[in-house]
């Protein structure tokens, strides 16, 4: 009796799955769909990030190394973590975390002693692992090498936006960039390759209808340019600076006692030497008189490019601009903590960062006493993901001239091993 019921049962089951097979394929064919349904999918996956963050940048081997764990409630204490070499897949340091003062839902893990160049990863109980990250000897150099090629790239297909080549301008001019072979086309002239691309992003740009403002930018780019450029190509250079003086008189004057006018006129002068550009300039004797004159990017580039150029300069106008950089410079560095600790309320933005790392920048490079480059270098590794959120902000476009600027600086730091 129990054999025919399970029989019964089976050539039932069979039964149903024909006649459902039947269905289906019916259904597929007279409709033409397919015979897997399709799943909607209506919500949006939340990101996850590992509960071990580090600086997604990578480390310099000589610099300190900081990496964080975010605590889960309801979890068991952690002590201890590790670090593996991931080429060779071993351990290769152990650490114990330190409680981070003010906020008990992270732990930091300093391996500062951990020199060698190489990829790794962090690892600890229940929480897993981080992120890969590399170690490096030349970690800026290998950085500024990647965000100069990227500039290059913004400028070959004309992508890069006009602030974005005198950021690049200005890294050619302090730090030279990388010492890249040049171009077939330009073997006569010997043009170094940044420049040869800045020329060729100037012949396809059309800047001839530009006002106001753009026509200043499009004014310091062609004059700084001229000033670089000479000495590969003394016409080209001439006609650069005849433009650049067009259109700056075209722009009507509008920006007289803006720092983008103050920037315009130091590249003017330096390249030309013009005593009616020397005479505007020392009309900015009363801003920078003022205890609250605060030096933005036009005002602090242009300060340094009217104090070492070798035309006649008023003494009194570079000891106002040496004074004004400076003293903010300090301001910055006394906030060190507030602005690049990333578990600070008082951490600022992006842009504000970007800001204040070119105000150091510049200090620095007046003193070369390097005195703010602890500061500068944890501001740029906040911008690269040493932050609570792990985010890196660090742009993937053609704002790379800002970061060839940083990086050169601190790929000069590294080589006379200051960092």
């Amino acid at each position: 009796m129990g054999r025919m019921k399970k029989h019964t049962i089976s050539y039932a089951s069979f039964f149903m799955c024909c006649v459902l097979g039947l269905s289906a394929c019916g259904t597929g064919v007279a409709l033409g769909r397919s015979m897997e349904p399709v799943a909607v999918l209506d919500y949006v996956v939340p990101t996850g990030l590992p509960n071990i963050m580090i600086d997604l940048s990578g480390y310099s081997s000589g610099s300190q190394k900081i990496a964080y764990l975010r605590l889960a409630q309801g979890q068991d204490e952690v002590l201890y973590f590790s670090i593996r070499d991931i080429d060779r897949d071993r351990i290769v340091f152990e650490g114990m975390f330190e409680e981070v003062k003010g906020n008990e839902a992270l732990m930091k893990a300093d391996f500062s002693s951990l020199t060698t160049d190489g990829n790794y990863r962090i690892e600890c109980d229940i929480y897993g692992c981080s992120e890969n990250f590399s170690i490096t000897s030349d970690h800026y150099l290998l950085s500024r090498i990647q965000t100069n090629v990227r500039a290059m790239d913004s400028l070959k297909d004309l992508s890069a936006s006009p602030q974005a080549v005198l950021d690049y301008l200005q890294a050619y001019e302090w730090y030279g960039m990388t010492d890249e072979e040049t171009t077939q086309s330009d073997i006569v002239s010997s043009a170094p390759e940044q420049l040869v691309c800045v020329r060729d992003w100037i012949s396809g740009s059309d800047y001839s209808e530009s006002v106001g403002t753009e026509a200043v930018i499009y004014a310091t780019i062609l004059a700084k340019f001229s000033f670089l450029y000479k000495e590969y190509d003394s016409s080209l250079a001439t006609e650069c600076l005849q433009k650049a003086s067009s259109i700056y008189s075209q722009s009507g004057n509008v920006l007289k006692s803006d720092s983008a006018a103050f920037r315009a006129l130091a590249e003017l002068y330096r390249a030309s030497g013009d005593s009616a550009y020397a005479a505007e300039l020392l009309n900015y004797k009363d801003y920078f008189s003022s205890p609250d004159a605060y030096p933005d990017e036009g005002y602090m580039y242009g300060a340094m490019t009217y104090i070492v150029t070798r035309q006649a300069v008023d003494k009194e106008l570079c000891d106002m601009l040496v004074s004004t950089i400076l003293s903010n410079a300090q301001v910055i560095n006394n906030r060190r903590r507030e602005i690049t600790d990333p578990l600070s309320s008082q951490t600022g933005s992006p842009e504000e960062m970007i800001a204040y790392i070119r105000i150091l920048m510049s200090a620095n490079y007046i003193l070369k006493g390097y005195e703010y480059d602890r500061t500068m270098q944890m501001m740029l590794h906040y911008l690269s993901g040493l932050n609570v959120e792990s985010s890196v902000y660090t742009p993937d476009d053609g704002g790379a001239g800002v970061y060839c600027l940083i990086y050169g600086c601190m790929a000069e730091l590294e080589s006379e091993g200051k960092l």
